[in-house]
């Protein structure tokens, strides 16, 4: 009896040795090979930039840093070297291929271009680092106190049509009093937690909502939200920089969804005012044409490197966002939040079977408290990513995949004139 079961027994145990082979001769995911990545980054953890206008501001005296203000702190950086770790993991293990000639990569293989902020250029050194550690991969910035590429509206290369700004804005204000209503309870749960118990103390947040734009096409709220932006930004960097309880907030955010809730009037400046169609396109333009040659086949130049990292600040990541329409909710944070190190990922992949060259866009962040305990990121613990869907592009095993030729005319369609002929990258 023992004889008679022991061929099929072999025969069954034999097969079942074959189906993991099976299945990953099958693995549909195979049949998509990485080949670039290009990366627009906001820079990591830093203080407050004008520590005095918050004290004058709230006639509090507020936390001191061991850096100065607006500086990449030693936790941004060690999270910004641990995320640089992850991230060049995770698209070697979707197949994009780096270090072909040993362990550190050849000059031509990166490129890596920061503002010319002392955060932005810290947070590059810092992502290389966690990259190729060792390597010493130069980092590239203009020596201009500001870059094109970056800060084109404060350049007043941007020239937005100041009326159409101020109707995109009260579009979506409604009017003064319909602001000030929906943001009533942020305006008074700010008040409890950053002001002075002082007459003169947080005067703005009594002031009537509004819009103003500088000569130079600058736009922002008046108001509650001329301050109130960013003390709470302020207030998700202390968090997130693991400052004691007590210092987030004067003890006011004991947890995520405390810091979270007190960053409403920081989303409110981004929805009505940043995330405005007219605004963004004039500010953005000179950074998205060098995003689409980036992604695009080129023969010649500093974007044809197989891996391109772009390292700026919230609000070039906001004016992408809007052009592209891409729109996101990670965890605790309000929508569309652009957190320390939120990276907006353009990854090419080529479609094995068919040459078809197509494009994966994503937005990814550490969490608040991955932020504040530098949780260690791996598969069990991954970055909160979200996916760029459009009705142009299709679902495959690696993501949401647009067409070449469909994804670049999404990113050209709000292109303006502003800016064309600007030479970057000097």
């Amino acid at each position: 009896m023992k004889k008679a079961l022991a061929l099929p027994l072999l025969l069954a145990t034999f097969s079942a040795g074959l189906l993991p082979v099976a299945a990953a001769a099958e693995n549909p995911a195979s049949r998509y090979q990485l080949e670039k990545v290009v990366m627009l980054i906001r820079h990591g953890v830093r203080p407050q930039t004008d520590t005095a206008s918050l004290e004058k501001a709230t006639g509090k005296t507020w936390p001191e840093w061991g850096v100065p203000d607006g500086n990449l702190t030693g936790h941004g950086y060690a999270g910004m070297l641990a995320q640089g770790a992850y991230q060049l993991a995770t698209w070697r293990e979707h197949g994009l291929k780096l270090n072909s000639t040993g362990t550190c990569p050849d000059p031509e293989q990166v490129f890596l271009w920061a503002a010319p902020d002392q955060r932005t250029k810290a947070t590059g050194v810092a992502l290389l680092d966690g990259m190729f550690p060792g390597c010493g991969v130069a980092i590239h910035a203009t020596s201009n106190k500001h870059d094109p590429l970056f800060d084109t509206v404060e350049m007043g290369i941007a020239k937005p049509d100041q009326q159409v700004i101020s109707q995109q804005v009260l579009e979506k204000m409604g009017s003064a009093e319909n602001a000030q209503h929906k943001y009533q309870q942020s305006v008074n749960e700010l008040r409890h937690a950053v002001c002075a118990n002082e007459a003169k103390s947080c005067a703005f947040l009594d002031k009537p909502w509004g819009v103003e734009i500088n000569e130079k096409g600058k736009a922002k709220l008046t108001g509650p939200v001329s301050k109130g932006a960013s003390i709470g930004e302020t207030i998700r960097l202390q968090y997130s920089e693991n400052l004691p309880l007590s210092q987030v907030a004067f003890g006011h955010a004991s947890n995520a969804q405390q810091v979270s809730q007190l960053m409403a009037l920081h989303a409110a400046k981004y929805d009505l005012v940043s995330n405005t169609l007219e605004y963004a396109s004039h500010g953005g333009s000179v950074l998205m044409r060098q995003l689409l040659r980036a992604i695009t086949p080129n023969k010649k130049g500093e974007l044809n490197s197989p891996l391109v990292i772009l390292v700026g600040h919230d609000s070039n990541i906001s004016q992408i966002q809007t052009m592209l329409g891409f729109n996101w909710q990670l965890p605790v944070y309000p929508r569309n939040d652009i957190p320390p190190g939120g990276s907006l990922v353009m990854e090419r992949y080529r479609d094995t079977q068919t040459g078809e060259q197509l494009v994966h866009v994503t937005f990814s962040a550490r969490t608040l408290d991955q932020w504040r305990e530098l949780t260690p990121l791996n598969n069990q613990n991954p970055l909160p990513v979200a996916e760029f869907i459009h009705s142009g592009c299709h679902s495959s095993p690696v993501g949401e995949l647009c067409p070449m030729e469909t994804f670049v005319k999404i990113g050209q369609q709000h292109l303006v004139a502003d800016g064309a002929d600007v030479s970057v990258f000097n």
